[in-house]
């Protein structure tokens, strides 16, 4: 009634069909993926490494721009302070960042300058915007240095 099964027919129910291309279609199906990933890492990578060489770049120009002012009390400090950090801006930053703003309290006591940007970082997904500040830099005005010939000794 319920005749032999044989061990060839039995094996054949329930074993799995043969999977030799298996793994070739799953690297295929997941290649995209992980291209798309490595390039927003890469891309990412680039938009940061835009952000960090602006923030130098508003920092440099802050320096610059309080030292300047400085050393030069008697000139009109607003206009040589924002020509200080263009100057110097466009020296450290990255290509395409456009200017800075230059915000500057000058008192007899101390000089401070702010410098700002706000653009677009460039990337291949979009846009993403920059907007960065420098921490307010003070100098304090150099007092004015007089030569002063006093002889050591008489011959």
């Amino acid at each position: 009634m319920f005749g032999r099964v044989s061990a060839g027919r039995f094996s054949r129910m329930f074993s799995r069909p043969h999977s030799e291309g298996a793994g070739a279609v799953a690297c295929a199906a997941a290649m995209p993926l992980a291209v798309l990933a490595l390039a927003v890492t890469a891309d990412y990578a680039k938009v940061s490494h835009f952000r960090g060489r602006v923030q130098q770049a508003t920092d440099a120009a802050s320096v610059a721009a309080a030292e300047a002012v400085a050393r030069q009390p008697d000139i009109t400090n607003d206009v040589l302070a924002g020509q200080v950090a263009d100057v110097v801006f466009l020296d450290h930053a990255p290509r395409g960042a456009g200017t800075p703003t230059v915000a500057l309290k000058s008192t007899a006591a101390a000089v401070t300058a702010t410098v700002g940007y706000a653009g677009l970082a460039p990337s291949n997904f979009g846009r993403f915007s920059v907007m960065t500040r420098s921490a307010p830099m003070h100098r304090q005005p150099r007092p004015a240095r007089v030569a002063d010939f006093r002889p050591t000794g008489t011959r």
